[in-house]
């Protein structure tokens, strides 16, 4: 079960808002809820949220479908290879089922594991978004540990992120990630270099050197290449945090693993004239392209050695191995589409849900100064007692018991909209540590401060449907009607 999220700093400019005004910040919400009901091709589920009475049934992997054989009868190892996601989460149907997005791609994942004994799943690099701050790059890591991924390789887009929060970013997964040639500083006295072999990056960095794998017949060893010429649009600043290794270091640590008998694969993040020099010197006896978003049908040979090209979100390469005497004997090659053939893991689509929740909430405060400083409602209740009580007695304030009922309260997919302030300083963090802060309590619904409330002048923005349906999404909760619902939940008028 997926532990909370650490609590993240909220944004807070020094001047408080004294009307928001929420025109823009509609639009953006319905943009995405748009999206949302498109990546199911405009016609929700219910199954996949509520029906009727609750939401919050664990969500099952889908069925296994048929996969086509190998020319390979039975590989000791099947690699599926993506990259170049860049944050492609879902894809919009509402004009046609639509390749890509990561619902289906698990469905491909499933089944592969079905249909062969060893099967190991790897993404080379960027499958971030390309703006370092933005919010679905820790729902792709999120779906990417729900996809069950053997490894994940930093490349420069999530590199982009500052080298702190990148480490709390993956801490909070247990996807395994892979940088062989870069970390974050502190760097070693060669001016920027880091030692593959000594250098120990600051805690809480999780990403390995290097990820093995025993296989019938071979060990398997697989590394990362990177090298500063791929970073070179980041500000020089940000490059001052990341330590980059030499070559050598990294040809000697390849050296040694093939002299313990392992058959390496070396994924190579680098600008494309790069590929072949690292072809030609290299020992590592495959080479998996990354810094890319496209696929080749066939298999690649660059100086001599096999390369693996797989990139974008609509495509998977699957390569089938059969290895003799720690060596390889043979390779099957192919890629596949992430169509309509396979079967959509509503796991994923929750993952998304969750990630809509967040930036529609995040839209709708767009237009604020000052982050939301979250507080329990019995802090309200001393001057609103009359509104506290009714709260008190209304399904919002009970959400997060719909969670302990369904075995739930680990899931950061369901904490965002049942409970108050998810993710941020002042919200919830966990039962034990912020009690108070279970269940939707005032500020979800009325989105402002207190010390914005007692300003002079200050006029409180009115309750609508957006701010509903944040949570009330049309997979969610499909039959949501806001004139009903809002008048079973509404506070009463002061007297």
């Amino acid at each position: 079960m997926s532990q909370p999220t650490p609590r993240m700093q909220a944004s807070r400019p020094t001047r408080a808002p004294h009307r928001p005004s929420r025109p823009a910040a509609a639009r953006g919400a319905l943009i995405l809820l748009c999206l949302l009901a498109a990546a199911l091709g405009c016609k929700p589920r219910p199954m996949l949220g509520r029906d009727g009475t609750s939401h919050a049934q664990v969500l099952s992997p889908p069925q296994a479908v048929a996969v086509k054989p190998f020319r390979i009868a039975q590989p000791d190892l099947v690699l599926l290879v993506t990259g170049g996601t860049n944050g492609m989460l879902e894809v919009c149907n509402c004009t046609g089922t639509m390749p890509g997005g990561l619902a289906r791609r698990s469905g491909l994942v499933i089944s592969y594991r079905a249909a062969f004994g060893k099967v190991l799943v790897i993404d080379s690099g960027d499958s971030f978004w390309i703006d370092p701050k933005d919010l679905r790059n820790q729902y792709v890591l999120r779906g990417y540990n729900t996809i069950g991924y053997d490894a994940l390789v930093l490349g420069d887009q999530e590199w982009a992120v500052d080298p702190d929060l990148l480490a709390r970013m993956l801490a909070e997964v247990s996807t395994p990630m892979l940088s062989t040639t870069v970390a974050p500083t502190p760097a070693s006295s060669s001016g920027g270099e880091i030692s593959t072999t000594s250098s120990t990056p600051p805690s809480p960095w999780t990403a390995r050197r290097v990820i093995t794998w025993p296989l019938t017949g071979a060990k398997l060893a697989l590394l990362s290449a990177a090298t500063r010429e791929a970073f070179m649009f980041m500000p020089d600043d940000h490059l001052a945090k990341l330590a980059f290794a030499r070559a050598d270091e990294t040809e000697a640590r390849i050296a040694q693993l093939k002299k313990d008998g392992h058959v390496v694969f070396l994924v190579a993040h680098l600008p494309g004239d790069q590929v072949e020099q690292l072809a030609a010197r290299t020992a590592a006896d495959v080479i998996i392209r990354g810094h890319t978003t496209r696929s080749e049908p066939a298999l690649l040979d660059v100086g001599g050695k096999p390369v693996i090209k797989a990139g974008g979100s609509e495509t998977v390469a699957a390569v089938a191995f059969k290895f003799a005497n720690g060596k390889i004997a043979d390779i099957d090659y192919r890629v596949e589409i992430v169509n309509e053939k396979w079967p959509m893991d509503q796991r994923l689509i929750q993952v998304y849900q969750a990630y809509a929740h967040m930036a529609m909430r995040k839209a709708l405060d767009a237009e604020r100064t000052r982050g939301l400083n979250y507080i329990p409602s019995g802090e309200c209740g001393i001057c609103h007692e009359r509104q506290f009580l009714f709260w008190q007695a209304n399904r919002h304030s009970k959400a997060y018991k719909t969670l302990q009922a369904n075995n739930r309260t680990g899931d950061p997919n369901c904490l965002a909209c049942h409970t108050t302030g998810f993710g941020t300083e002042k919200g919830f963090y966990t039962l034990k540590a912020t009690p108070k802060m279970a269940g939707v309590n005032c500020q979800d619904c009325h989105r402002f401060n207190v010390r914005e409330h007692r300003t002079k002048g200050f006029v409180p923005p009115k309750m609508s449907a957006d701010v509903c349906t944040t949570c009330h999404t049309p997979v969610t909760d499909p039959k949501f009607d806001y004139k009903k619902k809002h008048e079973l939940v509404r506070c009463p008028k002061r007297r």
